[in-house]
């Protein structure tokens, strides 16, 4: 059995009151404009959780979420290692290489360095400070509030790749738009107004599309030489392109499958919920199984917060999706482009592979001998 932990909240008051906090990024004088802000996700999580379906599932946002890499995104050590070794290679290029790094891994720190003037940082956040703000604010990962604060503006488009969405100053510091899919009545508005410290519920249809996610999964980087010269730029990680040149593109949105929706009825919030169709669960299902059980193994020197039953879980549903779920791929013929040497590929049917070898580059004379070998060897398993 499964044991959690909620906050005991009685009146909603209450709710204010114990998770009250000093606000993120202070206006200053009074004539300034309200700049964003952003809260931890345990300021959403008091009310966010303990919700049951009625068929008795758990269907909790914030237990899903912090089991997912989105909430153990600045935990990765993988990204923390790579980060490491490129500040490494370029030295030169360390300000900027962790300020670009932390946007999407670690954002509300980079997000409150920007407002501030200054760069985003990472190792200066590591070892995670449990009982200091910017600690916790490093931990919490791709927080509740910074993907609900996430405007329509320039969606789609270049400038939002690379985490270049767009958290607009709000007109009024005391009703900061939280984005959802869901029309919220009035009186359900002001409390969680209230209880939030300034947070308004907002029904926004873009947060259901993939041009959403694509602000962060679409990454074009900018490759460095000695002295931190730009030689280049490269398409390093490209989901959101891929996902446009698939049939997927005319029926499934990435939130359709990887936040996938509750087949009953059930309330988002537990205080006053109203039973809702089409729910999306924060699991963030089929990202990394491997990097959950590793984060599960070593919990203690990552400063992990999800339960060990909860990482556990959140990696068996990703290894049941991708057996199920995946697609598998058949290749009917390579050929080598002589001039290049590399394989031209023809086949009929493209999507998730079941193959995970990849075929080599033949070497400098271009025999074709290895290639040809390694592809006939995938082709013959993928049948």
């Amino acid at each position: 059995m499964m044991t959690r932990t909620l906050p005991i909240c009685g009146l909603l008051i209450g709710v204010a009151v114990l998770f009250a906090s000093e606000r993120s990024v202070r206006t200053g004088a009074a004539d300034k404009p309200p700049l964003p802000q952003f809260q931890t996700s345990d300021r959403c999580i008091a009310c966010h959780n303990g919700l049951v379906a009625p068929s008795g599932e758990d269907v909790s946002i914030g237990f899903e979420w912090r089991a997912s890499m989105m909430a153990n995104s600045s935990r990765d050590p993988y990204w923390q290692a790579s980060v490491r070794r490129e500040a490494i290679d370029h030295a030169e290029s360390k300000a900027a290489i962790e300020d670009e790094c932390s946007i999407c891994h670690m954002p509300i720190p980079r997000l409150n360095a920007k407002l501030r003037g200054r760069h985003g940082e990472v190792f200066a956040h590591l070892p995670f400070a449990a009982d200091e703000k910017e600690g916790r604010q490093a931990a919490d990962g791709v927080s509740c509030s910074v993907c609900h604060q996430i405007s329509k503006e320039r969606l789609g488009t270049s400038e939002s790749f690379n985490g270049g969405f767009v958290v607009q100053a709000p007109a009024d510091p005391n009703a900061r738009p939280e984005y959802g899919p869901y029309e919220v009545d009035p009186g359900h508005t002001r409390i969680m107004n209230t209880s939030s410290e300034g947070y308004r519920p907002t029904h926004a249809e873009h947060m259901r599309q993939s041009e959403m996610c694509a602000t962060c999964h679409t990454l074009i980087t900018n490759a460095l030489g000695p002295g931190g010269t730009s030689i280049g730029r490269l398409p390093e990680q490209v989901p959101y392109q891929e996902w446009l040149h698939s049939d997927f593109k005319n029926t499934q949105s990435c939130q359709s499958c990887h936040m996938p929706a509750v087949k009953e009825p059930v309330p988002i919030t537990r205080v006053f919920g109203v039973p809702r169709e089409g729910v999306s669960r924060h699991t963030f299902i089929a990202a990394n199984f491997f990097m959950q059980r590793m984060l599960n193994r070593y919990r203690d020197a990552l400063s992990v917060a999800a339960l060990p039953q909860e990482l556990a879980t959140a990696a068996d549903q990703t290894i049941r999706f991708l057996g199920t779920e995946g697609e598998r791929i058949r290749i009917d013929e390579v050929r080598l482009n002589r001039a290049g040497c590399a394989p031209t590929w023809s086949s009929k049917t493209w999507a998730a592979t079941n193959c995970r070898r990849p075929i080599p580059r033949a070497a400098s004379g271009c025999t074709s001998s290895s290639a040809t070998a390694a592809a006939d060897r995938c082709s013959s398993r993928a049948r």
